[in-house]
């Protein structure tokens, strides 16, 4: 039988040999992009997606690319989208930074806990969109809102048991995987794998493609630090969070993105104009066509505290 072409929840590309990446559908139970990285004698999962049941389909899609159970999932972050499908990778390490840990241990089951209270009456706005809402992305949102409320009740919320400050190196008989963390920019702590002889970084929630960025947990002033680091890796391909396959250009897209956003928020906060009409203001043009603008006012929010406290 030949390889997987995903699932209802994902779909594969190969990116090298032994190199994959789970592209989250519209409307499916994934949300978020995962990548499948065959070591050799090891096969390493990054992010395991919104649900158990669509990390259920990614684990088996990973045993047939590989021919070998995934030893380790990566968590790039304590975003839910990223790591609520741990508990389907049974048997495997999982792993992140010290800091996810925490942050997973600490909000992860309350985050859950709040979206079963809260998306039943989102997931009905959804058949009359307000204002706020794209069109094109109610597929993808109505897919987020039934994911979530289909898991169970009882998730088993399972947090990295291997974890790391700055880099871990995962290496087999085939190639190396570098995990890095520069610190926290899109969430509280922020991992990324770097593949050195493919150039291919898997990004997390730390870029996008054709999307817009989700700052309200965010510091844009060193999440744009880090993507002048991640840069330096000089990658031929990203795999972002959301969205497609990157090319070299993604990462600085992403921190043009986050560069505009803070010169308007020290723009309005110079002129003294208030919060309650800053978050009101337009998209830019340049990014009209990205998916997610219902991101932009809490971007534009966040941007404009940090500002003005100089804290989250």
């Amino acid at each position: 039988m030949g390889p997987p072409t995903g699932s209802r929840h994902f779909r594969i590309e190969r990116l090298a040999d032994g190199v994959y990446a789970a592209f989250a559908r519209p409307g499916g139970f994934a949300l978020s992009n995962s990548a499948i990285v065959d070591l050799g004698g090891a096969t390493v999962v990054f992010d395991s997606t919104l649900t158990p049941m669509a990390g259920a389909a990614l684990r088996r899609a990973a045993e047939r690319l590989t021919g070998t159970a995934p030893s380790f999932v990566v968590n790039s972050h304590w975003h839910g989208d990223h790591h609520w499908g741990n508990s389907a990778f049974v048997g495997a390490h999982v792993v992140s930074t010290r800091r996810v840990r925490e942050v997973i241990v600490e909000k992860s089951r309350p985050l859950f806990r709040s979206w079963r209270r809260e998306l039943p009456k989102e997931l009905a706005s959804l058949r009359h969109p307000g204002p706020g809402v794209d069109r094109r992305d109610v597929p993808e949102l109505r897919g987020w809102f039934r994911g979530v409320l289909a898991t169970p009740a009882t998730l088993r919320i399972v947090p990295p048991g291997v974890t790391f400050d700055d880099e871990l190196v995962l290496t087999g008989r085939r190639r190396s995987v570098r995990l890095l963390s520069y610190g926290g920019g899109h969430s509280p702590s922020d991992v990324f794998a770097f593949l050195p002889d493919e150039r291919i970084v898997v990004a997390g929630d730390l870029a996008l493609v054709g999307y817009h960025l989700s700052v309200g947990d965010g510091y844009p002033a060193e999440w744009i630090r880090i993507l002048g680091r991640m840069l330096r890796l000089r990658a031929d391909r990203v795999v972002p969070g959301h969205g497609a396959l990157g090319d070299a250009r993604t990462l600085e897209r992403s921190r043009e993105y986050l560069r505009d956003l803070e010169r308007r928020a020290a723009d309005a906060r110079r002129r003294a104009v208030p919060l309650r009409v800053f978050r009101r203001a337009a998209v830019p043009e340049r990014y009209r066509e990205w998916r997610f603008s219902l991101m932009y006012p809490d971007n534009l929010v966040r941007a404009y505290r940090l500002g003005t406290t100089g804290a989250g």
